[in-house]
């Protein structure tokens, strides 16, 4: 029996172009008419993919958006701490939610935490 792999990391959300504005800055890129779509796959590196999707979100007869903590972070890496701090003003400036402002962990990990649209919890962490 072959091992699972995990090849993508799927993000139901409700409006594809507000997704894609926050993503896009984060650096994220999207291919040419992304935002005319309902969703959209990209590379994210090392084989991985990810996927903005819409339809789950509509189709799922059990779903409830999210409230309260996140079940599932995103996490991306920045480099350094001052790319951290900037990208967290970069974000909250533009009107996303910032969960926590950036801080070092006791594992002494840089980062802060940003809510997507949709409420999907955003890690940006120095790297």
């Amino acid at each position: 029996m072959t091992r699972p792999r995990f090849t993508m990391v799927v993000v139901l959300i409700e409006d594809l172009p507000r997704s894609l504005a926050f993503y896009r800055r984060l650096g994220v890129e999207f291919p040419p008419g992304a935002d005319g779509r309902t969703d959209i796959q990209v590379p994210i590196g090392d084989e991985h993919q990810m996927v903005l999707t819409t339809q789950f979100a509509r189709n799922d007869p059990d779903r409830e958006p999210p409230s309260g903590g996140s079940r599932i972070i995103l996490e991306f890496f920045v480099d350094g701490r001052d790319a951290v701090d900037a990208k967290f003003l970069e974000l909250t400036d533009a009107g996303y939610r910032g969960r926590r402002p950036p801080w070092l962990t006791s594992f002494d990990a840089y980062m802060c935490m940003v809510d997507d649209p949709d409420g999907n919890t955003v890690l940006v962490t120095a790297g």
